[in-house]
């Protein structure tokens, strides 16, 4: 079977950033003194918008004035720490150049919001692969993940259905999105060496060069 588009979340996908993303939010929770386990943080945490993971996380009510200043306090931390390290995981880039060639469609769906989306245009110049308008993010009117809203945009946004289109994900939540969007094809990043993501019997890659490029010609 062909397919007509090509979908990449971003974080622990696009860009193998996990383990920055939880050391910023070690050190935010610490300053807050909250205390989660590594499961905690998997269900909580992983995957989420940040409006979702600031209540869950708080456990009380938050103004929106509050989430809005937590947000930005903690990927203040994550964005110093990664941007001398930003870089697209390997083989990503080809997979962009041969969709291109190809014609091919292609876009980002993301939990991260504009606040974190110009840092990305600003530091990796994104726009030499995705046209921002195209781009399906945490602007406020969409259900977090694992709900397939932020697919469903994206899908939208290509004007392709989404069974016609290829995700790629890598966390638990992320995944469960795909598949509640109805994807016709979910790849499975493993960016962080986790065997249990098998479970879910997708695809599995560890470098964008496996990907099965017969899939879209």
């Amino acid at each position: 079977m062909h397919f007509k588009a090509a979908v990449f979340d971003f974080n622990g996908t696009l860009v193998w950033d996990s383990p920055h993303h939880n050391r910023a939010f070690d050190i935010f929770l610490e300053k807050h003194g909250i205390a989660l386990t590594d499961e905690e943080k998997t269900t909580r945490i992983y995957g989420k918008t940040n409006p979702d993971i600031m209540r869950g996380i708080f456990e009380r009510p938050l103004s929106d004035q509050e989430i809005e200043d937590f947000s930005i306090e903690k990927e203040l931390i994550y964005q110093q720490m990664i941007v001398d390290e930003l870089h697209f995981a390997e083989g990503a880039e080809e997979l962009f150049a041969f969709l291109k060639a190809n014609s091919v469609p292609f876009t980002i769906a993301t939990s991260a919001d504009n606040f974190n989306l110009d840092f990305y245009f600003r530091e990796m110049k994104l726009d030499r692969w995705f046209d921002r308008s195209k781009i399906a993010y945490n602007d406020g009117t969409v259900n977090g993940k694992p709900a397939p809203d932020i697919f469903l945009r994206a899908a939208e946004l290509l004007r392709i259905p989404i069974e016609d289109i290829v995700i790629f994900e890598d966390s638990k939540a992320g995944i469960k999105a795909a598949e509640n969007a109805g994807a016709g094809k979910i790849y499975v990043v493993d960016s962080i060496g986790d065997e249990n993501l098998r479970n879910f019997g997708h695809d599995m890659i560890t470098h964008f060069n496996q990907t099965d490029r017969s899939l879209f010609v």
